[in-house]
């Protein structure tokens, strides 16, 4: 049934063990975390740019496909980038949540590496649409009805780039002390929890001031 090999979904577990939980917290409360682990962020090969290009706020939401509160900002964010058409919004795959959040990820750094950023936003939303666990397997199926040709997408999930690109964001994610998801940076503060969109916007508003 799934694509990965034994010693890729081992990888991808044995890093999972950062993060074990989803948080769905009313108001998160900022936390100041070093400018630089936010740019490193930003270099991360795994990062996905939305919205604005060069946005005068980047806001950044590590998240996982099995994460209630990430399905719901996943919801939110297309009003968010039509709200905020000065923001630039970066999703990392941040998969906590055991063997199918793995899976997951790895078909949905698959997909990025063979269509391309610009068609991530599209699979982005309806993996957060499907009923039930998201495992490799209906990753996998989505990003072929999307476009993608399957044996390039088993591929590029089962490979040494993905392997690297999901231990770096895990390192990142350590480092920032995000012990749940969904997380977000913005500026230099970090916001471990769930968020509302109106939440998101004060915390943009907040960054602008």
């Amino acid at each position: 049934m799934i694509f990965l090999s034994r010693r890729m979904l081992l990888t991808g577990l044995a890093l999972s063990g950062i993060a074990t939980k989803s948080n769905a917290q009313a108001a998160p409360e900022a936390q100041r975390v070093p400018i630089e682990l936010v740019e490193d962020t930003l270099d991360l090969g795994s990062a996905v740019r939305l919205g604005h290009a060069r946005g005068d706020v980047i806001m950044v939401e590590y998240f996982d496909y099995n994460c209630p509160w990430c399905k719901r900002s996943a919801g939110d964010l297309p009003a968010l980038l039509k709200a905020e058409p000065d923001l630039t919004y970066v999703l990392v795959n941040f998969a906590v949540l055991g063997k199918p959040s793995v899976e997951a990820t790895r078909a949905a750094l698959g997909h990025l590496q063979v269509q391309g950023p610009e068609q991530y936003l599209p699979f982005h939303l309806a993996l957060f649409s499907l009923r039930g666990v998201v495992n490799g397997a209906r990753a996998i199926a989505e990003a072929e009805r999307l476009g993608g040709d399957r044996k390039r997408l088993i591929e590029a999930a089962d490979s040494d780039r993905t392997t690297q690109w999901m231990k770096d964001a895990f390192t990142l994610g350590n480092s920032l002390g995000l012990v749940a998801t969904p997380s977000f940076l913005v500026a230099s503060d970090a916001y471990v929890g769930g968020m509302t969109l109106a939440q998101k916007r004060e915390a943009i508003a907040k960054a602008r001031a």
